[in-house]
């Protein structure tokens, strides 16, 4: 079976790095994952008035009757799926009508938190301070509070009483260091970013934190040293890190050194718009984009790290909260709100998430590829045709840059117009020059859309391109492979295409499938079960794999299995041009096999 790339990898997802190329604006530290023990954000797991494992006691058991219950379940509801300020509204009206269960009066807090409701979130945080309930959210929120407001001793006594337990334990050492460094005490800082061993998880993190505190501290070269040990010829440095390096080679008079590491940095990462704003940046001779500017700022960035770390742990609300701590301490950052946009989107809430890409501005790095993200908010909630109109102002506004057009593209084919897509697709191409390996999809995906067009030749033509730039890329393998097999040509090549896209992802039902289908092609029917068989195991809901498999079973003789999978096949929803297939071979079996082609 046909199946599409399940991430574009021609965008960089900032914060995300989860599929595809997404260099991005974060350090990778997969032991300091190890450490993360995210909090409970849906579920009242304790508390005086019956909340039990997230569910309800009979209502007897309320100290106030039904209302909390109802005004609980609403929240429950709002936050499935993905309404984060209805969730938030609810939940606060539950722990009024329930005071004494402080466990509901958490997460009301933590809700309003993630909604970006900072004045009544501190309401309620001081509430719990108060009460002395060992919420660490909470003392957060009010060191972040005057951090923003620049008194940081204020801010040191909130964050010396966190505790040292779950992702916010993690990173408060950075956040201590921070709030040092803002009451002036920069050697502290400093010792404080020198803690751990030798296998300290937060080794990378300090490294960074600990250079933008050294350039606070005017010790430059020291800074600069620290920021290129982080390089790695394996791994492209995060954003934040790389134009920290550069802005301090920049203020050193070496502009040219930037611009040769940030050369270097684009071979591994490929092209993004952020990158190619910083190269105008240190061309021009102005003022390099600084991630950290003040204290404010490099707790902010500790906090929108930690928030991209539990977006790709799929820890949505958690990251939501950290990310928007992260935007009142620097309101201005375009990364930050790309983040809570794109955790937004997550969520299902297009609306927010297009109100969060808006806040970029447009002289940030992050503009254009909030733009970009806007669009496909807006095509998720409805409204294709501003989200094109959007991506067409934008290709022509931007005529250096691929990303308008590959996701005008992206939401041309997902709607079925290919020569719209076909269009756009060629216009990138156009603009790239000569191609690069990270440019592999674009030709799959233009393919795609030729194939669908029924123009198999220059679909044939971009995928074999796409293999030329990418050569062991399984989704292309699979396509080509499938498409061959399906035409009977080329079978033993497509087989053997095939068999190195499931060794590359063994557990992926649609690529097993293919080569179940291309062993059926070839008339060896025993080996096509067993890798239907195979595929039906990893993808039960697919109706086109049961269907296949039915034919297999036909053909190896076991009639009752394959009239079972066919009725199956109908149940699951096929596609209309094959209904009336099946219902043919569940009325008369499967014709004689073509001698020619099993």
């Amino acid at each position: 079976m046909r199946v599409e790339c399940p991430s574009p990898g021609l965008h960089a997802d900032f914060g995300a790095q989860r599929q595809a190329r997404e260099p991005g604006a974060r350090l990778r530290c997969d032991r300091f994952l190890a450490l993360l023990v995210a909090f409970p954000m849906v579920a009242c797991t304790g508390g005086s008035s019956g909340w039990r494992e997230g569910g309800l006691a009979n209502a007897e058991e309320f100290g106030h009757g039904r209302s909390a219950a109802a005004a609980y379940l609403v929240g429950r509801h709002a936050l499935e799926i993905g309404r984060i300020e209805e969730a938030a509204r609810n939940f606060e009206r539950a722990a009024r009508a329930d005071p004494y269960n402080v466990e509901l009066r958490r997460q009301a807090f933590l809700l309003l938190l993630a909604s970006g409701d900072f004045e009544r979130a501190r309401q309620h945080a001081r509430e719990l301070v108060e009460l002395e309930t060992g919420v660490d959210e909470a003392r957060l929120l009010l060191a972040v509070s005057e951090a923003a407001a620049g008194r940081f001793q204020a801010a040191r006594e909130q964050l010396a009483r966190l505790g040292g337990r779950g992702p916010l334990g993690a990173v408060a050492p950075l956040l201590r260091a921070w709030a040092r460094a803002g009451t002036g005490d920069l050697d502290a800082a400093l010792e404080l970013l020198e803690r751990g061993g030798r296998d300290d998880p937060l080794g990378l993190l300090r490294t960074y934190h600990r250079a933008l505190v050294s350039a606070r501290a005017g010790r430059t070269d020291q800074a600069r040293e620290s920021l290129a040990g982080l390089v790695r010829p394996e791994e492209p440095l995060p954003l934040r890190p790389l134009a920290a390096l550069l802005a301090l080679d920049a203020v050193s008079g070496e502009r040219e050194r930037a611009l040769a590491r940030l050369a270097e940095h684009r071979k591994r990462a490929g092209d993004q718009p952020a990158l190619a704003e910083l190269e105008v940046q240190i061309r021009s001779g102005g003022q390099i984009w600084q991630p950290v500017r003040d204290p404010a700022e490099g707790m902010a960035d500790a906090l929108l790290g930690l928030a991209q770390l539990l977006r790709e742990q799929r820890m949505g609300a958690q990251a939501l909260a950290f990310a928007r701590l992260a935007g009142f301490l620097a309101p201005e950052a375009g990364d930050v709100w790309l983040t809570v946009g794109r955790i937004r989107r997550d969520q299902g809430d297009h609306e927010a998430a297009v109100e969060a890409f808006r806040r970029v501005g447009e002289n940030s790095l992050f503009y254009l590829e909030a733009q970009v993200a806007m669009a496909e908010a807006l095509r998720d909630q409805g409204r294709a045709e501003e989200a094109t109109r959007l991506l067409r102002s934008l290709a022509q506004s931007r005529p250096e840059r691929i990303e308008p057009l590959v996701t005008l593209g992206d939401l041309m084919r997902r709607d079925e117009r290919w020569a719209e897509a076909i269009e756009a697709y060629t216009e990138a191409i156009r603009r790239l020059g000569e191609p690069q390996r990270p440019h592999w999809r674009l030709f799959y995906v233009r393919g795609i859309a030729f194939e669908r067009a029924k123009r198999w030749p220059e679909a044939e033509a971009d995928f074999l391109r796409a293999l030329d730039l990418q050569p062991d890329q399984p989704f292309v393998l699979n396509y080509l492979g499938y498409s061959w097999v399906d035409q009977g040509v080329n079978l033993e090549r497509a087989k053997a295409m095939l068999h190195r896209a499931v060794e590359l992802r063994s557990q992926d039902g649609y690529i097993v499938d293919s080569l179940g289908w291309a062993y059926f092609k070839l008339g060896d029917y025993q080996k096509a079960v067993e890798y239907l068989e195979r595929a039906v195991e990893l993808e039960p809901g697919d109706p086109t794999i049961n269907d296949h498999l039915g034919d297999a079973y036909w053909r190896v003789g076991r009639f009752r299995e394959a009239r079972f999978q066919w009725q199956r096949a109908l149940g699951l929803g096929p596609e209309k041009d094959a209904i009336a297939a099946i219902n043919e071979k569940l009325e008369k079996g499967l014709p004689e096999p073509d001698a020619r082609r099993g």
